[in-house]
């Protein structure tokens, strides 16, 4: 039966396009619709978009709906301020191909487009204006052949760009040649040759029952890749690189987490800030993190990494942003409309950005297609839509960028080998396309479209939420699929919100609601936000910080956010008028509290509260790495700055490893996390079946939900070991009545455990933490000190 492929799908048919000066034996070919010169198997097996290799040659194929013309532009050397050769493309529907025989890995290539607003002229060269219609026309197509762009789909690059070379800006700097400046798409191929353990990874990965991996079983660490390696005292031969991270494996284990959440791992712009939030390339590992900074090697790192976590049971779980696009505009520094002497931050936005719409940055997307790629806005062209609060809003709903994230995906789930993805601003993806003031149904959108995706099935791969953006706070409303158990894990900022409050308020009840949740919803799954579509309570991850915000130390160190000069923005300092220094950034909500410089251990006292109930809350807890070692960002709740990127946003582990009472809180995590898997039975749910028994203190069932104290007991299903968990958030110590039994206690989060006296007088080793040693309790009663969370055992 003969078999059509779509207009989108790379076929070879050899037909001599033109007669171009020999190379190598260098042969130019076209691609059409259907491939008789290839066997089917051939044709689909090749990617839809991007550089494909076949037989002696690659095809090339990129999407642009509006282009009028398409160059490929190779490079022996990519530095060269000319290309090596130039051919012209042909297009097919939306897609414009080219087969180039005698070419293979190794090759740099890019790509210059010309369209409606920029017309093909017979007189044009690199770094001319014929054919200059407007930067961006009324349609919002932004084409300037003066621009190399690079691949979408590539999966290297050459270098960043280089801007003391050329701009990619289009306005002023419209004629400048970006041919030498632009970072080069490069063929590559991995090389990595995955262990043994790898394939029995994968194939238990499947197995949604898989011991320690169920759904349920997940303990989430979010972590920086560079930053956690990146202090010379991280002990590790490549600091601040994947093969570090990867070298780090055995600290991740042991602490005992099931997961790494990473921060983007993707290709982004040299200035796209500390924390990676600005992606370039979907399809390439940041360039900037590996050892080995050879295109291909980076891929080949990266996968020695994943290997190493699976090696010791750890997921790989990416932060991935599709929601907008590392293509810069409007950076330039701002312009000064008070007076100097009268600029301070509470007067930041004296300082403004007047950049006007013909100014803004070609990499890639803008000059392929910015009107198919972007969310513009309704009333100008030449303007963005702004959902995402950072410009740059990507049409998540329309065709070429719905196919650029199936087919990300797929690439990091079946080349790269990783687990799972946290979408950013994952609302973006439910926006209805040219309507982004509202959601569309939900089975219209990627948010159904990734979950019911093959590969994503098939891979048991994890799909995770932050569910809200400018447009909208959208908890609790994400899909699950119509058939089958696949559904979306969310963020849950309502646990987050109700605990750092009643941690920190002394006028918090337990009946105070945050949204749909109260103390009593957040120890339980959220039933109110995840139970009513047949999710369970691991579809809520239970967090109270974040890489947005505060750390835990300075949850309970500054009473206000610290966003201006300061080691983690250096340039409120020193470059007060540069875009990255804006100390109103940030959320101003905290619900933190400043327990003053000279009570140290109360505050830790109030990071393991926090830590209990993450842990000992039905739901997925999620761990922002560095914590267990109190690490601070010395207030500030917002350093994404490019400059943040320094030893005071790294992991200090020379500092950590120095100090007691820093070992002592690492040690108190590791026991907490070793207790949730012990009792996974009471805190790992995977439905709403077993809630605990909520008691007051004298062992009744009406416990006072107006007050700030209460008793959870953990029946076990199978007559093993029951649980007695014990809150008081109250301002003095309350006596709890324990159930008839030999009761053992695991957890005691008091201060006096941590205290030096304590230690001086027990002789107890100061590294450990005494306040998860097992001790039997021997009375009837046990006296939970003000502010402390107690868990037993019974036996």
């Amino acid at each position: 039966m003969q078999r059509v492929l779509s207009t989108l799908a790379l076929a070879v048919l050899p037909l001599l396009l033109t007669a171009c000066p020999p190379k190598d034996h260098v042969r130019l070919y076209h691609t059409e619709p259907i491939a008789p010169s290839l066997s089917i198997e051939q044709v689909e097996s090749l990617s839809v978009l991007g550089s494909t290799r076949i037989d002696d040659g690659v095809n090339f194929s990129v999407f642009s709906g509006n282009a009028t013309r398409m160059d490929l532009l190779l490079f022996d050397d990519p530095e060269a301020t000319v290309p090596t050769r130039q051919f012209e493309m042909v297009r097919h529907g939306d897609a414009w191909n080219l087969f180039v025989e005698g070419i293979g890995l190794g090759q740099h290539y890019g790509f210059l487009a010309w369209g409606p607003n920029w017309e093909v002229h017979p007189d044009w060269e690199l770094g001319r204006i014929e054919g200059f219609v407007a930067d961006v026309d009324s349609l919002g197509n932004r084409f300037d052949p003066n621009k190399l762009l690079f691949d979408p789909y590539t999966r290297a690059f050459h270098r960043d760009h280089d801007w003391s070379k050329g701009s990619t800006a289009s306005g002023p700097a419209r004629t400048q040649s970006t041919v030498a400046a632009a970072s080069k798409s490069v063929i590559v191929e991995s090389e990595y040759v995955w262990s043994e353990n790898e394939t029995t990874w994968r194939e238990s990965r499947r197995d949604r029952a898989m011991p320690g991996h169920r759904w349920e079983d997940m303990i989430l660490y979010e972590v920086h890749a560079k930053g956690f390696t990146a202090d010379p005292a991280s002990g590790v031969d490549h600091p601040g690189t994947y093969r570090g991270f990867g070298e780090k494996a055995d600290y991740l284990a042991d602490l005992g987490i099931t997961a790494v959440e990473l921060m983007p791992v993707m290709e982004k712009p040299l200035d796209g800030g500390y924390w990676g939030y600005n992606t370039l390339g979907f399809f390439a590992p940041e360039l900037s993190y590996a050892s080995d900074k050879r295109p291909g090697k980076v891929m080949d790192e990266f996968k020695w990494m994943v290997d190493e976590l699976h090696q010791r049971g750890i997921e790989v779980i990416l932060d991935v942003v599709y929601n907008h696009t590392g293509e810069g505009g409007l950076w330039r520094e701002k312009l000064e409309l008070a007076d100097a002497h009268e600029l301070d931050a509470s007067t930041a936005a004296e300082l403004a950005n007047l950049d006007p719409k013909e100014v803004a940055g070609l990499y890639s997307y803008r000059g392929l297609d910015n009107a198919s790629y972007y969310a513009l806005s309704d009333q100008d062209a030449g303007f963005y839509n702004n959902n995402t609060g950072v410009g740059n809003t990507t049409r998540c709903n329309y065709r070429p960028m719905e196919q650029l994230i199936l087919d990300s995906l797929r690439f990091w789930v079946e080349e790269m080998h990783v687990d799972g993805f946290r979408f950013d601003l994952a609302v973006i993806l439910g926006e209805k396309d040219r309507d982004y003031t509202r959601w569309d149904t939900v089975e219209n959108t990627m948010l159904m479209k990734i979950l019911q995706d093959p590969v994503i099935v098939e891979n048991n791969v994890r799909i995770i939420s932050e569910p809200w953006a400018i447009s909208g706070f959208y908890l609790g409303q994400f899909p699950k699929a119509p058939s089958g158990d696949q559904a979306w894990y969310e963020w849950n900022g309502h646990f987050r919100d109700v605990w750092r409050s009643f941690v920190n308020n002394d006028g918090w009840a337990m009946n105070s609601r945050e949204g749909a949740v109260d103390f009593g919803g957040t120890m339980t799954g959220s039933y109110d936000l995840f139970g009513d579509d047949g999710r369970g309570p691991h579809h809520s991850i239970n967090f109270v910080t974040v890489h947005d915000g505060f750390t835990l130390y300075d949850l309970f160190t500054y009473d206000n956010k610290q966003n201006g000069c300061s080691p983690l923005n250096p340039d409120c300092c020193d470059a007060r008028l540069s875009a990255w220094c804006d100390p109103a950034s940030g959320e101003d909500n905290n619900r933190s509290r400043d327990w003053g410089s000279n009570n140290e251990p109360f505050k830790r006292q109030q990071m393991r509260n926090l830590f209990a109930a993450m842990l000992l809350a039905q739901g997925t807890p999620l761990i922002l790495g560095g914590d267990e070692w109190m690490r601070t960002q010395l207030g500030n709740n917002n350093a994404y700055y490019t400059r943040a990127d320094n030893p005071n946003s790294w992991y200090q582990w020379g500092t950590y490893q120095a100090q007691n009472e820093r070992r002592r809180m690492h040690d108190f995590v590791r026991q907490l996390i070793a207790l949730r898997k012990e009792h996974a039975w009471a805190f790992a749910r995977s439905d709403y079946a077993a809630p605990p028994t909520w008691l007051d203190a004298g062992g009744g069932t009406n416990p006072n939900w107006g007050g700030r104290h209460i008793a959870l007991r953990y029946n076990h299903p199978a007559g093993g070991p029951g649980l007695l968990v014990l809150v008081n958030m109250e301002l003095g110590p309350v006596d709890f009545q324990l159930p008839a039994g030999n009761w053992t206690r695991l957890v005691d989060t008091q201060l006096w455990f941590d205290d030096q006296p304590y230690f001086e007088q027990s002789g107890a080793d100061p590294t450990r933490s005494a306040n998860a040693f097992p001790e039997p309790v021997g009375t009837a009663t046990y006296g939970v000190q003000s502010r402390s969370i107690v868990v037993l055992v019974s036996s």
